[in-house]
């Protein structure tokens, strides 16, 4: 805003300077002239050079400054455009955001399904009515609305497709999607903890019954040297004279 009255100000500076440059060129013309016709005198300056008065100071000082004014018309024509252009690009710019302004609230409206005419003149028209209606849009001129309007309804399509009703569709799927990617996540993790207590479980078994196999065969040896034990004893016994028992007094 304050940018804005910057620049207004400068641009209202400027054309003052461009007026009075141009009249004061007008002016000091028409009065060197007279004064060189000898209607109206040359100004009296007391300018002294070198101890000595020069008597025509003052017509050379009238001279000079209405050459140097007239010197500063020449650039006035060109001036001028520099400031036309300057200021068409501004007013280019500030009717391309109203345009812009207006297409995006007719956009987002379009968007939220609130326009149901689907002829172009009368898809136009009501874009146009609700844009005229808008409480932001009561400063911007009635043909940069119309322009907003047809660019509103030359991209209904887009607005049909991207509507605010699907958009937050998408987004509740997208969501329940993320939900059901983070529960998959959880499980997956779930399940790589049991298959580790499984493989530790089926480790100790393992030694388990590696330790039970090992006893097993150790329990099998000695049974097997304990039967060759009571064949050589009883060998023993058969060939071995029998003894008769003496009781015990």
């Amino acid at each position: 805003m304050i940018f804005n009255n910057i620049l207004r100000l400068t641009h209202a500076g400027q054309i003052a300077a461009m007026i009075l440059f141009g009249a004061g060129a007008l002016a000091g013309i028409g009065a060197t002239g007279l004064a060189f016709a000898g209607v109206l005198p040359w100004p009296e300056v007391a300018l002294g050079y070198g101890g000595a008065v020069v008597p025509w100071a003052g017509m050379a000082l009238q001279i000079g400054v209405t050459a140097l004014f007239a010197l500063l018309a020449v650039f006035l024509p060109s001036a001028r455009r520099v400031l036309r252009l300057e200021g068409a690009h501004r007013r280019f710019e500030i009717d391309m955001d109203d345009i812009t302004k207006a297409y995006r609230a007719a956009h987002f409206a379009d968007r939220a399904e609130m326009f149901g005419m689907r002829r172009e003149f009368d898809a136009i028209r009501e874009r146009y009515q609700f844009l005229k209606t808008h409480p932001d849009m009561a400063e911007i001129d009635a043909e940069l609305l119309t322009i907003a309007a047809q660019m509103s309804e030359q991209t209904r399509e887009l607005a049909e497709v991207y509507s605010d009703a699907k958009v937050a569709r998408a987004r509740e799927s997208l969501k329940q999607r993320r939900v059901d990617a983070e529960a998959l996540q959880e499980r997956i993790q779930e399940a790589h903890a049991d298959m580790r207590d499984l493989k530790r479980m089926m480790e100790d078994v393992d030694i388990e019954e590696s330790t039970v196999a090992s006893q097993l065969q150790q329990l099998r040896e000695a049974v097997t040297e304990m039967g060759g034990f009571d064949a050589k004893f009883t060998a023993t016994r058969k060939g071995a004279p029998h003894l008769r028992t003496v009781p015990a007094e």
